[in-house]
């Protein structure tokens, strides 16, 4: 028998258990229930982030103080809905999907609290589904899976 000090003991506890963190960090997470074939999805702004301004183009959402306000104003559009509608954006989910590129895509720029310069997003829409693709990360197509578009942009906004 290995005759070891106390403190001797405690090392080799500390080393196994390290191996055996390490080894199931190498392996995956083979108790988890998700298969190969699960899709991944993605939020279109990442979990924690602060949006302090929405760039769309034709009009602007932008963070006054604990509220909102739409540029240029328009009438019947209240506070509670410009709420709803950053909710929106940050609860969105994406899948990634195999298509070709797409055209006539409306550019919204996304700024987001702490970063000198903003998201660029390009959206598009065909036969009632809504696609994103975030140029930076390259040329992958998403589908928004949980919102339409009246829901992300408050209005319709025709495609190019």
């Amino acid at each position: 028998m290995i005759r070891l000090t106390s403190r001797g003991w405690n090392n080799v506890l500390i080393i196994s258990m390290l191996l055996l963190i390490i080894m199931f960090n190498i392996t995956g997470n083979i108790f988890s229930d998700s298969s190969p074939s699960d899709k991944v999805l993605v939020a279109l702004i990442p979990s924690g982030e602060v949006i302090t301004r929405i760039d769309m183009g034709s009009a602007t959402l932008e963070r006054v103080g604990r509220g909102w306000r739409l540029l240029p104003a328009e009438q019947g559009i209240d506070n509670q809905v410009l709420n709803e509608a950053i909710s929106h954006w940050q609860s969105a989910r994406l899948e990634p999907i195999e298509l070709d590129s797409l055209t006539g895509a409306t550019v919204v720029n996304v700024w987001l609290a702490g970063q000198s310069a903003p998201r660029r997003y390009l959206f598009f829409q065909m036969a009632g589904d809504m696609f994103v693709q975030y140029p930076v990360q390259g040329a992958q197509l998403y589908k928004v899976i949980n919102l339409t578009w009246p829901q992300l942009f408050l209005m319709d906004i025709p495609h190019a």
